[in-house]
């Protein structure tokens, strides 16, 4: 499939979120042109996208507070359902879903909201969502938790405790089989751990350690396709910053040694894998996004592509291969910076070529997650702080949703 030029804006949903990006600023996200989506969308789920200008997620509500990372995230289920997670101002996790526009989604809580909650994850396969988020509870450690959904979100197991001590988990799924990963420690003592969740037995394995560094690895991402499993992260073994990856091709049982595919003073890094071998990664560094591409299933990468400024890259891949990365548009070197700050996203088509950059919001957006769904469109989230008085770092949001053409077909 082609890439096609990108001339319509997206369908964008708004869930607030406690947990995710760095500041945004000042302006509105109101900009795009509407649009609706194609008549009868709802009898076929897989073929029911079209571009929908940005909504926002009134259910979601107006305030939540935004930590530095993964303030809401989005991901396609294989029934074509689009699922949603985010956290309220009042620490409570919610899910939501929808196919088409999402302006009226109702969600759901998931968590109880008894600690400080962040850093949200989600997974879908099939009827099974999993949802993960990072909670501390007063005066406690940090621990990853779980909560399990096997009727399409309509139902969630009680929050269970994956690990203590651990922060930072990314999720990912393929025919019916989660896979985790996740750091535990801090910036100055760390791993990176791994877990996998059977779709027979819905049991998880036990945790177990993937990284081979005697520093601090930190920030991992994970992506799954059939029975191929990749991890990426960050790791200062080194001194700097570089972003390493580990491939497995039997759903984690074994993997490959540590590959390091990036240069020095780059981190938090992404990765999306098409059923073809087409594997992209992503990560920030010096201020700039940077793209690899690899045809080999990871086993080599192209040389790096500066796509953008900024920071909190997020990649999504059809199967053969396409894909939508989206972040958070800022300039200069400074993540924390209170600079005006948008959400932006690019396609690139397996064959490696890459298209235009767009804004899905012309101010205040932040960390956009983005979705394909399986049919040439994506969705895209972030959160939009324009009307909030919180002022920065003090971050207050509404969460938007947008869906985008990725490629011709």
């Amino acid at each position: 499939m082609k890439t096609r030029l990108l001339t319509t804006l997206v369908l964008i949903a708004v869930l607030a979120a406690n947990a995710a990006c760095s500041s945004a600023s000042e302006g509105g996200a109101d900009g795009a042109p509407s649009a609706s989506p194609t008549a009868g969308a709802s009898a076929n789920p897989r073929n029911a996208s079209a571009p929908v200008a940005p909504e926002q997620l009134k259910a979601a509500g107006s305030s939540a507070t935004i930590g530095f990372n993964n303030a809401a995230q989005v991901v396609t289920g294989s029934d074509g359902m689009q699922h949603y997670v985010f956290v309220t101002g009042s620490r409570v996790v919610m899910h939501g879903s929808a196919n088409g526009s999402a302006a009226d989604v109702q969600p759901v809580a998931v968590s109880s909201g008894q600690g400080r909650v962040s850093l949200t994850a989600i997974a879908a396969s099939d009827e099974t969502i999993v949802i993960g988020w990072t909670e501390t509870a007063p005066g406690g450690q940090a621990g990853v938790y779980l909560s399990e959904s096997s009727d399409g979100g309509a139902t969630w197991t009680p929050p269970h405790l994956l690990e203590a001590n651990a922060s930072g988990l990314s999720l990912a799924a393929s025919a019916g089989t989660v896979v985790a990963a996740w750091f535990v420690g801090d910036e100055d003592d760390s791993e990176i751990h791994f877990a996998t969740r059977d779709g027979e037995t819905e049991e998880w394995s036990k945790p177990f350690r993937i990284d081979g560094s005697d520093a601090a690895p930190l920030w991992p991402a994970v992506a799954i396709s059939g029975k191929s499993v990749w991890v990426t992260w960050r790791d200062n073994r080194d001194g700097p910053y570089h972003v390493y990856l580990r491939r497995s091709l039997d759903g984690g049982a074994t993997w490959a040694p540590e590959q390091e595919v990036t240069r020095t003073n780059t981190g938090d890094p992404t990765v999306c894998a098409g059923d073809n071998g087409v594997v992209w990664l992503a990560h920030h560094g010096r201020g700039k996004i940077t793209l690899l591409r690899s045809a080999d299933g990871g086993a080599t990468f192209g040389e790096p592509v500066v796509v953008g400024n900024g920071w909190f890259p997020r990649l999504s891949c059809e199967a053969d291969g396409d894909m939508i990365l989206g972040w958070e548009q800022s300039e200069g070197v400074d993540p924390k910076a209170d600079d005006t700050k948008q959400a932006a996203y690019v396609t690139a088509s397996a064959d490696g070529s890459i298209g235009q950059v767009f804004e899905l919001s012309d101010t205040a957006g932040t960390c956009a997650s983005v979705t394909v769904r399986g049919d040439g469109f994506a969705d895209a989230v972030w959160v939009d702080k324009s009307g909030s008085a919180s002022g920065a770092p003090a971050l207050e949001g509404e969460l938007w949703h947008a869906v985008v053409e990725v490629e011709g077909g």
